[in-house]
């Protein structure tokens, strides 16, 4: 630890005494607050008497106290060597430094902006002097990333990046809703006399892992047998959806078979999806942490609060001309900001620094005039699951509650109160599948019944008083702005006599059957892929999916009959209208609560170009490249928000 960390940690433990006209201390107690011995204590104190930053008085005498007088300002003292770090290219000390976080939302602000001209899209020298220049994407996020095996991984950044580091056997085009090939180049379909179905995939030749492994069809039944969790692993959240497949097999090194238990509409759709990446036969233990697969960037550094990928340079298809893309994890520079603007960085999912802010004063964007800017309305949304743990003696039975939340959920007050990016209210999880006509309120409508589906059992019987007093327990994790919506919700149900507990739950354990069985509603984010029918079967006909595991039993046996057709069902349009119906059905019914998409934005230089934000709200890596001409953007700094 260096002596400016030292300072910081001496300033705040000395804090709550009052630091106005010194304090008394003894060095045993100084030792104690550094977590060193006496002696040390005298080395430091020394050393930052010498730079001015204390005042230091000895005691006469055994056991007499000293006077300590702390002088340098905190914030002052760590942006001011930041920024010299910064200045010596001494990138990591200054982040390890930025980390202590400044005491102030000033402070803060200013180590935001002090910290942009280290990040954003740079053109840097190569470690090999020989080799040309290379362009690095390097931004910091509030969070360090989870689990990146794609069999386990259900978050928005972890599954960006999943796409980053792994192919698919197929891919999904949304642009022509069509599947093309991926790893297989090829396949074929099927069905002997008896009408059971098998699938032929031809394998692309001479793919390697970026360990160096060749890629082969052992890798792809390795792949698809664990999803079910085959070979005693754990089970993956996606594997109902994978139980049409009764074999894998691989005929030779590059022939896959698929045998299937009855027929499977989706499989291309379940190939394409991130669940699939093919990872390697035999995974080593720290997988999850260090993936290897065979996408277009390699993980190159990985530590807990620090993340690098690299351009792979023997990728089957074109190289991405990025050459490095870097994630730094800074938390504190984001605790406790209050202002909306500020807090809104914390809550996005990509590059949180901008290199625009706008000026409350005149109203006016901070943006650079030569800069551009792509904007997007979330393919997701955020929403509410009502959890119905207590069965028919759930607070939920009551259809007069249900309707209270969504219509405080629904008002988009929430939106103005709040502000930042927080966009327009969903009408349907996806935003592409919205119609003209919203879902109607249960109140409106005249039939009682959901969308052709019997009306779910509920009982109104004038309890309604009994609400006031009502405690419900809210679970949800920690970022994508879920603290502050939170905290909206908890204030706005007061005023109807209902208190809501806010509990924070660690995302890993979210759906826990200890959590679950103490939660009344859920707060989620909805992240969805390009495949749309993907999305869907993973929210609904999935029973492992959070939806699924929170439905009344009426809403589940629905759920239940709907999704056993889907399988069979050979139209992906008549797919997706099932899909479709269970989702209105869910809607109606307030087992599921809508609330708002988020609005996203990138805003970069003129010289980088194939700037789009994905369905996950990101930019893909492998389509930026930057153009030279424009050499007054080379080492701008870019934001891509979510």
């Amino acid at each position: 630890m260096r002596l400016e960390e030292h300072y910081l940690k001496l300033y705040r433990g000395m804090k709550p005494r009052g630091l106005e006209g010194g304090t008394e201390a003894t060095l045993a107690e100084l030792a104690g607050l550094l977590h060193c011995t006496e002696r040390n204590v005298k080395l430091l104190l020394r050393g930052m008497q010498s730079r001015g930053w204390i005042g230091w008085a000895p005691g006469l005498g055994r056991g007499n106290r000293s006077r300590l007088e702390l002088r340098a300002d905190p914030d002052r003292l760590l942006l001011e060597q930041v920024k010299e770090r910064l200045a010596q290219g001494r990138l990591r000390e200054a982040v390890a430094l930025a980390e202590q976080g400044p005491d102030t939302p000033d402070g803060r602000r200013q180590l935001a902006e002090l910290l942009q001209e280290a990040f954003g899209y740079r053109r840097e020298a190569a470690p090999d002097e020989k080799a040309g220049p290379v362009e690095v994407l390097r931004f910091p996020s509030y969070r360090p990333l989870g689990s990146l095996d794609p069999a386990y991984a259900t978050r928005r950044t972890e599954l960006h990046m999943i796409r980053q580091l792994f192919d698919t056997l197929v891919r999904y085009d949304r642009e022509t809703d069509r599947f093309l090939p991926g790893l297989a180049h090829h396949w074929e379909r099927f069905v002997d006399s008896e009408g059971r179905e098998r699938w032929i995939f031809a394998l692309q030749k001479h793919v390697r892992f970026h360990n160096g492994k060749p890629f082969a069809a052992r890798d792809a039944v390795y792949t698809l047998e664990r999803l079910s969790g085959a070979g005693g692993q754990p089970q993956s959240p996606y594997a109902p959806l994978y139980e049409g497949i009764e074999a894998v097999a691989a005929l030779d090194d590059f022939r896959l078979k698929i045998r299937l238990r009855k027929p499977l509409g989706p499989l291309l759709g379940l190939f394409a999806s991130p669940a699939a990446s093919i990872v390697p036969a035999g995974l080593t233990a720290d997988f999850a942490f260090r993936p290897v697969g065979t996408g277009p960037f390699r993980l190159a550094e990985r530590e807990s609060r620090f993340l690098a990928l690299e351009a792979f340079a023997d990728y089957y298809k074109r190289r991405a001309h990025l050459d490095r893309v870097e994630m730094w994890c800074l938390p504190s520079t984001y605790d406790g900001i209050e202002a909306s603007e500020a807090e809104d960085e914390a809550e996005l999912g990509g590059l949180n620094f901008r290199h625009f802010r706008p000026d409350h004063d005149s109203g006016e964007s901070g943006l650079r005039e030569d800069w551009l800017e792509e904007t997007n309305i979330d393919r997701g949304c955020k929403f509410i699951a009502l959890n119905w743990r207590g069965g028919t003696s759930s607070p939920w039975a009551d259809a007069g509650l249900r309707e209270l939340l969504a219509a405080v959920l629904r008002n988009g007050s929430v939106r103005f109160e709040l502000a930042g990016n927080r966009g327009p209210l969903a009408n349907r999880f996806i935003r592409d599948m919205e119609g003209d006509n919203d879902i109607p309120l249960a109140s409106d409508r005249k039939d009682g019944h959901s969308g052709g589906f019997p009306a779910m059992t509920h009982h109104d019987d004038g309890t309604s008083a009994c609400r006031r007093g009502l405690t419900l327990r809210l679970v949800t994790y920690a970022g994508a702005g879920h603290e502050r919506d939170a905290a909206w919700l908890q204030r706005a149900l007061a005023p109807h006599g209902i208190r809501l507990e806010l509990s924070f739950a660690p995302y890993e354990a979210l759906f826990a059957e200890a959590t679950l069985a103490a939660a009344d509603l859920y707060l989620l984010e909805q992240p969805v892929q390009e495949d749309a029918e993907w999305t869907l079967l993973a929210l609904l006909a999935n029973a492992n999916s959070p939806v699924r595991r929170c439905l009344p039993p009426e809403l589940r046996e629905i759920a239940c009959r709907l999704c056993a057709e889907l399988p069979g069902e050979p139209s992906r349009a008549r797919r997706l209208e099932l899909l479709g119906e269970l989702e209105e059905a869910l809607l109606r019914e307030r087992a599921v609560i809508l609330w708002y998409r988020w609005q996203q934005s990138a805003s970069y230089p003129p010289g980088l170009r194939d700037v789009s934000i994905s369905s996950l709200g990101w930019v893909d890596y492998r389509k930026l490249w930057f153009d030279g001409r424009h050499e007054g953007g080379r080492s701008g700094t870019q934001s891509f928000r979510r």
